[in-house]
C-alpha cells in the first residue's frame, strides 16, 4: 500500500509562542469563518452525524467548542469520554451529551455501530490506540497533532485510514480554518509553489518556547480523586504518578509526548511539506543539542536538519537545484538560523518558516508573510489557488457526508509522514545520537537504539488493532 503524501488541489514560562497562545489567537480569527450548509447525506440519509469525543479537557475542550461553533450545533455529540471526572461531567452537561465514559473502550463497545465519527483530544500516548480501535470499526476520525507518540503508531493510523477509506483529519487547524484566519499561511504556499523566489534550496523553521519542566520531577504524588490514573496511563507501561505529568510540561515527557518539535512542529513543518510537496526525509541530523539527553523528558534548544530528496511532483526542482536534496532545519527555544543576512530574514519573530530561494526568500507564519529583500519583490502577486474553507472540523464532517476522504486537507495518510519524521528526530535526541538514515518504505533506520523505540511497548490488557 502506498503511503506517499497526498496534497490538496489547489519551560512553560518562556513559551513565548505556545500552543495555548496560538489557539487563543486563531479561535478569535476563526469565529467569523463562513459556514456553508451541507447538501450531502450522512451515513443515515438526511440525519445528523453522531460524534463521540474522547479527551474533552484542555485542547480537547477547545476542539469540542470549535466544532460546535463551525457547525452551528448541526451535528450530534452522542458520547463524551475523559479520565478527569470533573471535566467529563462539566462538558457533558454543557453540551447535553447523553452518554459519558471514563474508558474509551466501553464507549466504543457500546456505541460503535451508531457512531459516524470520533474526535480524539487526549495526550499523545493514547492517540494511536484510540484512533486505530475506532477506525478498525469503520468510524471516521479526527485526531489532535501530533498523530501519535511513536513511528509505528503513526504508520498504523495511516494504514487504517487508507484501508477503510475513512475521512480523517489531523489537528493542524490553520490548514483550513478559513481564508481570513489562514491568509498568510496559504499566500506563502501559493508564492512558493508559483516559483516567485525561484528554486528552493533549504527551509528554516523555528519556534520559541519549551516543555522542559521548571524543576526536576522526583518521587510520587497522591493521585487526585478526580483522575482515573490507570486509564490516563492507557497502554503505556505503568509508572508512579507525579503532579508534573499534568503540568504544561506534559507534552515533553517521553511517556506522554516528544517535546516542542512534536508539540508545535506539526503546525510549522507541515507548511513546508505542503508548499514543497516533500517526500519523507532520507537523513536526519542533530547539529545542536546543548545538554545531554534526559531519560525523562525532551530537552530544548535543538537544531535538527531533515534531508529530503527531490521528487518529480515537488516544487522548486528547476535547473539550478535539479537532483539536489532539500534541507529542512528545525530550531526550538532560543535556537535560530545562523549566517543569514539581516536583509534576508526577520528572526525577531517567535516563530516562522523561511524559504530560501535562488532569487530571494519568503518568511511565513500565521500572522504574516514577508519577502526578502523586500524591494525586489514589491508588487509580487500570483493567482490564488486555495478557496475559502468552512473550518477545519467542518471540512472533515463535510467530507464524511460527501464520502470523499480527499477533501480533508490534513488526512492521516499525509500527516503520518511528517509526524514520523518529527518523532524520529525526537528519538535521535532521546538516545543521544547525532545522525541517522531513514528508510520510510521499510520502516527502519541505521540506528539500532532508535529502531528499538520505533514501536511502543503495551501493557497487558491493552490490545492495539494492527492494520
Amino acid at each position: 500500500m502506498s503511503l506517499s503524501p497526498a496534497l490538496p488541489a489547489g519551560n512553560a514560562s518562556r513559551a513565548v509562542f505556545s500552543r495555548r497562545s496560538f489557539f487563543k489567537t486563531l479561535a478569535a480569527a476563526g469565529a467569523g469563518a463562513v459556514v456553508a450548509p451541507s447538501l450531502l447525506s450522512a451515513r443515515n440519509q438526511n440525519s445528523r452525524l453522531q460524534i463521540a469525543c474522547v479527551g474533552v479537557g484542555g485542547r480537547g475542550a477547545g476542539n469540542v467548542s470549535e466544532m460546535h461553533r463551525e457547525t452551528h450545533g448541526s451535528e450530534k455529540y452522542l458520547a463524551f469520554c475523559d479520565v478527569n471526572s470533573g471535566t467529563l461531567a462539566k462538558q457533558s452537561a454543557q453540551f447535553k451529551v447523553p452518554h459519558s465514559y471514563a474508558d474509551y473502550r466501553e464507549l466504543l463497545d457500546k456505541h460503535a455501530k451508531e457512531l459516524d465519527a470520533i474526535f480524539i483530544g487526549t495526550l499523545d500516548h493514547t492517540h494511536g490506540i484510540i484512533a486505530c480501535d475506532a477506525m478498525s470499526r469503520g468510524i471516521h476520525c479526527y485526531c489532535e497533532k501530533p498523530l501519535a507518540r511513536t513511528v509505528w503508531e503513526n504508520r498504523q493510523m495511516a494504514r487504517w485510514a487508507a484501508s477503510k477509506k475513512l475521512c480523517t483529519q489531523t489537528g493542524t487547524q490553520v490548514r483550513s480554518w478559513g481564508r481570513d484566519a489562514s491568509a498568510h499561511y496559504y499566500r506563502g504556499i501559493e508564492m512558493v509553489r508559483a516559483g516567485v523566489i525561484g528554486d528552493i534550496a533549504e527551509v528554516h523553521v523555528w519556534c520559541d518556547g519549551t516543555y522542559v519542566p521548571k524543576t526536576e520531577p522526583t518521587g510520587s504524588d497522591p493521585v487526585p480523586s478526580w483522575l482515573n490514573y490507570d486509564l490516563w496511563l492507557g497502554p503505556t507501561p505503568a509508572h508512579p504518578f507525579n503532579k508534573a505529568w499534568l503540568s504544561f510540561s506534559k507534552y515533553g515527557f517521553w511517556h506522554s509526548g516528544c517535546g516542542m518539535i512534536a508539540g508545535m512542529g506539526p503546525h510549522t513543518i507541515d507548511l513546508a511539506w505542503t508548499a514543497l510537496n516533500l517526500a519523507p526525509p532520507t537523513e536526519i541530523e542533530i547539529l545542536a543539542q546543548p545538554l545531554p539527553p534526559s531519560p525523562l523528558y525532551n530537552r530544548d534548544n535543538l537544531h535538527v536538519v531533515f534531508t529530503h530528496p527531490r521528487t518529480a511532483g515537488g516544487t522548486g526542482a528547476g535547473s539550478a537545484a535539479a537532483g539536489k536534496p532539500i534541507k529542512l532545519h528545525w530550531y526550538d527555544a532560543k535556537q535560530r538560523p545562523a549566517g543569514i543576512a539581516k536583509d534576508l530574514a526577520d528572526l525577531k519573530h517567535p516563530a516562522g518558516v523561511l524559504f530560501v530561494g535562488e532569487r530571494g526568500n519568503i518568511q511565513v507564519h500565521y500572522g504574516y508573510h514577508k519577502f526578502f529583500p523586500a524591494p525586489k519583490f514589491a508588487g509580487a502577486n500570483v493567482p490564488r489557488i486555495y478557496p475559502n474553507t468552512v473550518g477545519h472540523h467542518r471540512q472533515w464532517l463535510e467530507a464524511i457526508k460527501a464520502g470523499k476522504p480527499e477533501q480533508c486537507e490534513c488526512r492521516f495518510e499525509y500527516a503520518a509522514h511528517y509526524t514520523e519524521a518529527i518523532t524520529l528526530a525526537a528519538l535521535l535526541h532521546r538516545t543521544g545520537g547525532t545522525k541517522l538514515a531513514w528508510n520510510s518504505a521499510a520502516l527502519t533506520t541505521d540506528n539500532a537504539a532508535v529502531n528499538a523505540l520505533l514501536r511502543p511497548q503495551f501493557r497487558d490488557g491493552w490490545k492495539f488493532p494492527e492494520a
